[in-house]
């Protein structure tokens, strides 16, 4: 895509800065922030900063480096100051945004840009969407980036209390949601309205209280290769915003690159059996649980699949892996499994297992587009385009999606694994799996098929995918609906 459009500058809305030390004393006290503070600089150098904010910033979250429970709009943004400089720069709270002179804005944009570009080198992709989100003191930051064949956009990165939210859906095809649409268009989209915003698509983020939303494109030679995504749960002013993206933009593209590469096709026809009994199945035969030796290798394996080409810091393997244990314990350990599962998949994917697995900065990531297809990730996007086409009345693609897919639910995410760390994600494609049925079921009433919704309430007791009040339910609904005899005949049945 061609000459793509910067986005437009509205105003010189700022944020004032100053820049600290090692102990937190003001160094440097520019003149627009003893204007908005009225504190003169010759009262501020030296002092520490908390002094001087604490009526305007939750100063004692800093003191007590507790940023990860305190709103980020709420305390000062750091920054390691570039090369040259000394200490911190430190940008107030959003609410200190104030008008300034011609230059204002310009100045902040040159001053981030260099700051996020001073520990690029030293970071990995997720250090570079954190220090992005602290400086536009948002609550969530996210990467998608073009997949082969450019059909469709993958998660590569997400920071913020909401993570777990946000890895809901980390694949989606072009013009879908924020980052398949801004994508598909090298447009930014924006709105303070998040809740209302039906373009977004992950239900389980809205639920988290999100209200600012704002998504730019990713800008690679003059081509638009992905999406970077910000989210607050508060009001922050747009154009001031937009405005820092314009310079954080191409710091993200190049820690993009540093750490993803360019997406390469996976050479052989392999396929990742999540839902049921775990299970590689390549070409040189299928790989199950006794195929490794080490039942933590197995583990660590199922979390990278689970993040789905994002990267895992190194502490939230170790918490998943080894929660009673002491850091330097855990590293020692995490070690022992990454070489024991390297072992296996060079073992069992030869043209690709060397470089499955990724390391970089403390961060680990799967490359699945070189890994194969992975049974829970096609039954979760083809069930989220069977809702896309049911909601625009196409029932005959709808259930020619679920038809093809609920074969691949061949029991519960990681059947055979025990860890308590899987209960939460095997608990949501339990979900969503009686998500499809519902409308699968609801489907086939429409077109008067009663016997084929039976049909796909027997197979689901079969599987045990249900709870009784939700079997019943379903049952009520086709006795409501189409008068058959009784739910007791029904249920009564083999």
């Amino acid at each position: 895509m061609q000459n793509l459009p910067t986005i437009a500058i509205s105003s010189e809305r700022f944020r004032p800065h100053f820049v600290i030390d090692e102990q937190m004393r003001i160094q440097v006290w520019p003149e627009a922030i003893a204007r908005t503070l009225d504190i003169p600089e010759i009262q501020a150098r030296g002092r520490p900063c908390w002094q001087l904010l604490a009526g305007h910033a939750n100063c004692q979250a800093c003191l007590d480096g507790d940023h990860e429970h305190a709103s980020p709009t709420s305390h000062c943004a750091r920054l390691r100051a570039p090369s040259g400089g000394c200490g911190w720069l430190v940008w107030s709270p959003p609410a200190l945004i104030a008008e300034g002179p011609v230059g204002s804005a310009q100045l902040e944009w040159v001053m981030l840009r260099g700051a996020l570009a001073e520990g690029l080198a030293q970071g990995s992709l997720e250090d570079t969407l954190e220090a992005i989100r602290r400086a536009c003191a948002a609550d969530d930051c996210e990467m998608f980036l073009l997949g082969p064949g450019e059909q469709e956009v993958a998660l590569r990165g997400c920071v913020g209390q909401d993570r777990a939210a946000f890895l809901e859906r980390t694949r989606m095809p072009l013009g879908i949601g924020y980052p398949g649409w801004i994508t598909a268009t090298g447009k930014p989209l924006s709105t303070t309205c998040f809740q209302g915003d039906r373009r977004f698509q992950r239900a389980a983020v809205k639920q988290r209280g999100i209200r600012t939303f704002v998504g730019v494109p990713l800008i690679e030679s003059d081509r638009v290769i992905g999406y970077l995504g910000l989210a607050w749960k508060g009001a922050v002013p747009l154009d001031w915003i937009l405005h820092l993206l314009e310079a954080a933009r191409p710091i993200a593209v190049a820690a993009a690159r540093l750490t993803c590469g360019a997406p390469q096709l996976s050479p052989a026809a392999v396929t990742i059996r999540c839902l049921g009994a775990f299970a590689i199945v390549a070409e040189t035969g299928t790989l199950g649980v006794a195929g490794f030796p080490r039942r933590k290798a197995l583990d660590l394996l199922r979390h990278l699949l689970l993040a789905r080409g994002a990267a895992v810091s190194r502490d939230t393997l170790i918490e998943y892996l080894w929660p009673e244990v002491d850091p330097d314990t855990g590293a020692n350990r995490l070690h022992v499994a990454l070489h024991a599962l390297r072992g296996v998949l060079r073992q069992t994917l030869p043209d690709a297992g060397a470089r499955l697995i990724q390391h970089r900065h403390g961060h680990y990531r799967l490359d699945i587009d070189i890994l194969g297809a992975v049974d829970a990730f096609q039954f979760a996007d083809a069930l989220d385009e069977a809702r896309r086409c049911a909601h625009r009345g196409d029932s005959a693609e709808a259930l020619r999606c679920l038809e093809q897919t609920l074969p691949l639910y061949r029991g519960e995410l990681f059947a055979d694994a025990d860890d308590i760390a899987f209960e939460a994600p095997r608990q949501r494609f339990r979900d969503r799996y009686r998500e499809a049925l519902r409308l699968l079921v609801d489907l086939y009433l429409r077109q008067g098929r009663v016997d084929a919704a039976l049909a796909a309430l027997a197979e689901a007791r079969e599987r045990s995918a249900f709870d009784s009040d939700w079997h019943d339910a379903l049952l009520r609904k086709i006795v409501e609906q189409r008068r058959l005899p009784s739910m007791h005949a029904i249920r009564s049945g083999p």
